[in-house]
């Protein structure tokens, strides 16, 4: 995720550099083509793409990171973990009307319980469908809604759990 982001950061601001640039051409050589005008207009829509994918991204991740809350937090949108995984073999389908799967392995959760598994069918950067390799190292996320969860809030030595939006009495 991490160089997901940077790639888009360097992306998007390699784009706006070269605007600027491009804008003081404009400004200090005057007029402008029809050609030029035309680019301009491309590097903008491609600027506003670029943006909506880096702060959606950027969201993804902080969604995704798991950080205590400590009491006087406010709840995420959605309650989320992310657990770190591998996938430990590819299953092919029974039947060839079937899909393939994808056994994978949750670090940190419980021994009898630490392999799911999945349809082997992804939707990459693109748009197009992928599939899990053995032995790629993936994050499982898991999230709610806040309606969905308690809150444990730890506070003077005492753990009072409560329904989300609610007070607690104690």
């Amino acid at each position: 995720m991490r160089s997901r982001i940077d790639g888009l950061h360097d992306e998007l601001r390699r784009l706006m550099l070269e605007h600027v640039e491009s804008m003081k051409d404009e400004t200090f050589l005057g007029g402008v083509s029809e050609e030029e005008l035309q680019r301009h207009e491309m590097r903008l829509k491609r600027i506003r793409e670029l943006s909506a994918d880096y702060l959606a991204t950027l969201e993804g991740s902080l969604r995704a990171s798991k950080s205590p809350m400590k009491q006087g937090d406010s709840m995420p949108e959605k309650p989320s973990v992310t657990l770190p995984g591998k996938v430990e073999k590819i299953i092919p389908p029974p039947q060839p009307t079937e899909p393939e799967k994808a056994q994978i392995a949750i670090d940190g959760a419980d021994t009898l319980y630490r392999e799911i598994r999945i349809e082997n069918s992804l939707t990459g950067e693109d748009g197009e469908e992928v599939g899990l390799k053995k032995d790629a190292d993936v994050d499982v996320t898991v999230e709610a809604d806040n309606a969905d969860v308690d809150v444990t809030v730890e506070a003077d030595n005492d753990a009072t759990t409560s329904k989300v939006g609610k007070k607690s009495s104690s």
